[in-house]
């Protein structure tokens, strides 16, 4: 059986450093580190009055009614803010990819490739691959000063 060569062209780009040139994608990071940090504190809020109860010597029914509040609305606020964090993340994703698919066909790749996540064959594609790194970032944030990913 003959062996088909079939040429492609190959493109690259730095995924992490995409995410972090994206305002969109940054600001849904941001907003999940927001979205953990509140939902310790209202965890450490409820610990702290279950504790005051407890030391008030309320009754133990009192005590347990209480927690079980505190808990299905920490319950409730989480899972709002994981979707809503999940949302903005998807929303980010879907236009980076947006951004990485115009820039493959402006410079007619057949295929692109995280160029940090390749862990065999990354020497050809990174020697013989067009980065397009650069491209993307504009694509996403055109206002952004154009990195240095060389």
């Amino acid at each position: 059986m003959a062996a088909n060569s079939m040429s492609m062209k190959v493109g690259y780009f730095n995924l992490n450093l995409a995410k972090t040139s994206f305002p969109e994608y940054a600001g849904a990071e941001g907003l999940r580190m927001q979205a953990e940090s509140q939902l310790r504190r209202d965890v450490e809020e409820g610990n702290k009055a279950l504790q005051k109860m407890q030391t008030e010597n309320r009754p133990k029914e009192e005590i347990e009614k209480k927690a079980k509040e505190i808990q299905v609305e920490i319950n409730i606020k989480q899972e709002t803010l994981i979707k809503l964090v999940q949302e903005r993340l998807q929303a980010a994703v879907s236009k980076m990819s947006q951004a990485v698919n115009e820039v493959a066909k402006e410079k007619g790749l057949d295929l692109v490739v995280d160029g940090s996540g390749i862990f065999a064959g990354g020497d050809k594609v990174l020697t013989n691959g067009d980065d397009i790194t650069d491209a993307v970032i504009q694509k996403l944030s055109p206002k952004v000063i154009k990195p240095t990913t060389k």
